[in-house]
């Protein structure tokens, strides 16, 4: 194709394939609304434009031949951009005011969760079908920008060695496009399980379909008010399953699907540990909230079964920063709520859809701080932090204290931001968390059951930043703001512009 090219700009070239992809994506819920009788009007019209002017950037650009690492950050941001204002389109079409567009885009886009939406059902299918599809799309575009684009130019590399490090990923050597490859193979037959499952429970077409998108991507946007409240138990333990699995590394389930390695779940350490992570909170949640009850000889066997599910359901989404609900956890005591905030900021396993500090990396600074003491009480051992019975080297280390310790930062600032507006500081926190850590669901006030949709326009606004920031896991988001970076860019620009006077 490179016959039709008349300009060099790869992010460009990249953008017009991003708008070509986006096109083909929603013709889908454009189909939906016709099959149900509704307005089009929110996909029809902007499909053939994307579909122009992808093709037109697609084939009229060639790639850079000196493209450097700071053009591949910066090209990954206005993907996002791009992303985030085609995303809200049809929102805005369908009636939907442009900030709470934006809000629900990337909260889509970011596999977020949070909803401005008051009420969900009286919105046509075909505007939540996108809604829960956009989270779908954003867990693969994770994938792609990750495994595919940034090792183009050299960036994704090292980022996604972080991203697996102690992860038993360190025999990996696939090639970094056929890995984005098969992710989301396993990422869309994962998917295709979920759906199956939920139809043969009796699903409609739509519930299925929303559910099945939400959930595998941790997502959380469903197409009903109540959440997953009014679906059977069968359902909701389903949903357990795969929200699980969403939140694994899914370098796990490649390794499964694709190497026939069948003790592969079993033999890693940090699949183990995340089972009894999640499982342990239940267990001391469930016992907190029997110690409240005052006459526990009312309760019916079937009580103890629906109380322990409701528990493990809601520990779950939290830790795998999925944000259904199916009780108002809210409710329970103030000791268990503290804890469901711990497991909403750790979030799931590294390599996986899920949002937060991620329970790898503290695996990781765990070992770091033990090998610390150790060398205290003999300064000349020689110790290396392992995980898994592997090195991990010491980038990954310094990456994982680093990022942890801007999580925490960046949620303290965001809960102090929030709370200027006259928020309250617990109920600025649960925001902050639900934000940074892509999880959806606030706490106290702001909790399941609440709405986002009365919020002041300035703390949407602060939530999108930081729904954005976490999703980027937090570095490559704040490199956009240090000096150095623009810095990068001008000497780039101005480098690129005497190599052309040279050419000219």
């Amino acid at each position: 194709m490179d016959r039709f090219s008349r300009w060099e700009s790869t992010t460009v070239k990249i953008l017009g394939a991003v708008e070509i992809l986006f096109a083909f994506i929603l013709l889908f819920p454009l189909f939906v609304s016709l099959y149900y009788g509704e307005d089009p009007t929110p996909f029809w019209t902007i499909i053939p434009f994307l579909f122009l002017i992808g093709s037109l950037q697609f084939l009229l650009f060639r790639e850079s031949k000196n493209f450097r690492a700071v053009n591949g950050l910066l090209m990954v941001a206005l993907v996002w951009l791009l992303v985030f204002i085609l995303g809200m389109y049809p929102y805005v079409v369908a009636g939907m005011n442009p900030l709470d567009a934006l809000f629900e885009s990337v909260s889509g886009l970011t596999t977020t969760g949070a909803t401005i939406m008051a009420d969900i059902e009286s919105w046509p299918n075909g505007i939540l079908v996108w809604r829960s599809m956009s989270q779908w799309v954003g867990g693969i575009a994770v994938l792609i920008i990750f495994m595919y684009i940034l090792p183009m130019f050299g960036v994704g590399r090292s980022i996604f060695a972080n991203e697996l490090a102690g992860s038993g990923s360190s025999d990996y050597s696939v090639r970094m496009k056929n890995a984005a490859k098969s992710f989301i193979i396993v990422y869309s037959i994962l998917t295709a399980i979920d759906y199956i499952l939920l139809l043969l429970c009796g699903l409609s077409f739509i519930d299925a379909t929303c559910l099945a998108f939400t959930t595998i991507s941790t997502g959380g946007l469903m197409c009903r008010n109540d959440s997953l409240v009014g679906f059977s138990d069968l359902v909701q333990m389903i949903t357990i399953v795969f929200m699980f699995l969403g939140g694994v590394n899914f370098y796990l389930h490649y390794r499964s699907f694709y190497r026939r390695a069948k003790k592969v779940y079993r033999s890693n350490s940090e699949f183990k540990y995340l089972t009894l992570w999640f499982v342990g909170i239940s267990v001391i949640v469930f016992l907190m909230i029997l110690a409240k009850v005052s006459n526990l000889s009312l309760l019916e066997p079937y009580d103890y079964f629906a109380l322990f599910k409701d528990v493990l359901f809601t520990t779950v989404s939290l830790g795998t920063t999925t944000g259904f609900y199916v009780t108002d956890y809210c409710t329970f005591p103030d000791q268990c709520i503290i804890l469901l905030m711990i497991v909403a900021f750790i979030g799931a396993s590294s390599g996986s859809t899920s949002g937060g500090v991620k329970f790898g990396r503290l695996r990781i600074i765990y070992e770091f701080i033990k090998n610390s003491l150790a060398k205290t009480l003999h300064p000349n051992a020689v110790t290396a932090v392992k995980v898994d019975g592997e090195n991990v080297d010491d980038s990954s280390v310094f990456a994982a204290l680093a990022i942890f310790m801007m999580y925490v930062v960046t949620l303290v600032v965001g809960a102090v931001l929030i709370s200027m507006f006259g928020i309250h500081f617990v109920d600025a926190f649960g925001l902050s968390i639900a934000s940074v850590a892509n999880g959806g669901l606030g706490f106290q006030n702001y909790g399941p059951t609440a709405s986002f949709a009365d919020l002041m326009p300035p703390i949407k606004m602060i939530m999108i930043a930081l729904m954005w920031v976490g999703r980027l896991e937090i570095m490559i988001a704040l490199v956009y703001f240090t000096p150095s970076f623009w810095r990068e860019m001008m000497l780039n620009h101005r480098a690129k512009k005497r190599e052309k006077e040279f050419r000219d």
